[in-house]
């Protein structure tokens, strides 16, 4: 078990890079390290939203240009941020990401 400073140097060397989090109280997060301070790492965590807008939509491409969707291009996701006190950090890992 690591301190908080360990998790603190830890979460720098990670900034922008895609982790998973799981807490002392057994929850787990995954996300893109947006921030880190004396106590917290702040999480930019992906969600679909805009991806489950999609899916009620007309079928022809043209109403789609509103959400920025062009063949060859996909809806921007959107994220909403996450933030863990060290104390409360249990394992920390890398995640693969691919695009």
């Amino acid at each position: 078990m690591s301190n908080g400073n360990d998790y603190q140097q830890i979460s720098w060397s990670c900034m922008n890079k895609y982790v998973g989090i799981t807490t002392t109280d057994g929850q787990s997060h995954d996300g893109f390290i947006a921030h880190v301070d004396q106590d917290y790492v702040t999480l930019a965590v992906p969600t679909n939203e805009m991806v489950d807008r999609l899916s009620g939509l007309p079928v022809q491409e043209s109403t789609y240009r509103q959400f920025g969707f062009h063949p060859g291009f996909f809806p921007r996701r959107r994220f909403f941020f996450r933030r863990i006190p060290f104390f409360g950090i249990r394992d920390f890992f890398l995640l693969p990401f691919f695009i």
